[in-house]
């Protein structure tokens, strides 16, 4: 049976949150140990009940994009460039388009898995190969269709 491309934006969004977890610890965990950001500026998140008590490696997609989005001049602006925060952004609507059930295009689905590859390339994340190869098939059953 053919996936959907709801789906496919899902099971990539699984294969980002895998990708981006570790990174988005490290970062907020250096931050915090060398004093550019304090433990009180994400007590939000650590409060937050439905990550609270878990590693951050645990969080899902959308928390790890928000505290990417909050936290960016503190911690990851001095990693990453205005390209990859606007692929944060971008990033959140897919996500928050994918949980509210929205449909995806052809289109809307390829550049979605296009901005998490490229994140994820960007934090040297090996789950970019992964989604390429997503976006890849997708590419093809596109050209077939049009075929």
């Amino acid at each position: 049976m053919a996936i959907t491309n709801h789906e496919r934006v899902g099971k990539a969004l699984e294969i980002l949150k895998t990708g981006l977890g570790p990174f988005v610890e490290r970062e907020i965990q250096n931050a915090i140990q060398s004093g550019t950001l304090s433990p009180q500026s994400i007590q939000g998140y650590v409060d937050d009940p439905m990550i609270a008590n878990q590693p951050v490696t645990e969080w899902d997609t959308s928390a790890l994009l928000k505290i990417m989005w909050d936290t960016w001049n503190d911690v990851f602006r001095k990693i990453l460039g205005h390209s990859e925060r606007s692929l944060v952004s971008e990033l959140r609507n897919y996500r928050n388009n994918w949980a509210h059930q929205k449909t995806f295009s052809s289109d809307d689905a390829d550049r979605a898995l296009d901005s998490m590859a490229r994140l994820l390339t960007a934090i040297s994340a090996p789950e970019a190969d992964e989604i390429n190869k997503m976006k890849t098939e997708l590419r093809r059953l596109i050209f077939d269709e049009q075929m």
